[in-house]
């Protein structure tokens, strides 16, 4: 009895009113994606709310697709993926990050989204080739330091290999 309602509870505080919700589908993608408080998919996310993270995001992807660019779908799969590989379901993640990725995104994404693949995977030589190249088009980046903790943590998971110390 106890357990139904502690996951009863963690369901209502994950879950957003409808009018919160209608109101978001309305945003500029930028305005979405930087949402603050306690609506926004960030929020969500943080909260532990994966899947009415993952939800919102997807249901803005629908409402929004005949007005986002290629690169801002692309990033919301990216952000669908790392949202669920942050709560450990990298078999679930895998996919939308499959759907970040496209032919005509830039040289420094398509790296970036080969790198957050490898690591799920598994594969340290196709890492360590997206590091290379992410490294050729961004070497300064903050995500280069994300690449190099995929590198240097290759068996934590994702929330900690992402912000896995790595020696200057």
């Amino acid at each position: 009895m106890l357990a139904a309602l502690i996951l009863a509870a963690a369901a209502a505080a994950c879950s957003l009113p409808e009018a919160a919700l209608a109101a978001q589908m309305g945003l500029s993608y930028e305005a979405f994606d930087g949402r603050e408080g306690d609506d926004g998919w960030r929020s969500l996310n943080g909260a532990g709310c994966t899947d009415a993270a993952v939800a919102l995001l997807n249901r803005y992807g629908a409402a929004n697709a005949g007005r986002m660019s290629g690169e801002q779908r692309r990033e919301l799969a990216f952000h669908i993926g790392q949202t669920l590989a942050f709560a450990g379901r990298k078999a679930q993640a895998i996919p939308a990050f499959e759907q970040a990725d496209a032919p005509e995104a830039s040289a420094e994404w398509r790296a970036y989204v080969a790198a957050t693949l490898a690591f799920l995977r598994g594969d340290a030589s196709a890492l360590r080739a997206a590091r290379g190249r992410y490294a050729a088009v961004a070497s300064g980046s903050m995500r280069l330091r994300m690449i190099d903790g995929f590198i240097a943590c290759p068996d934590a998971d994702y929330m900690t290999a992402a912000f896995c110390p790595v020696a200057p």
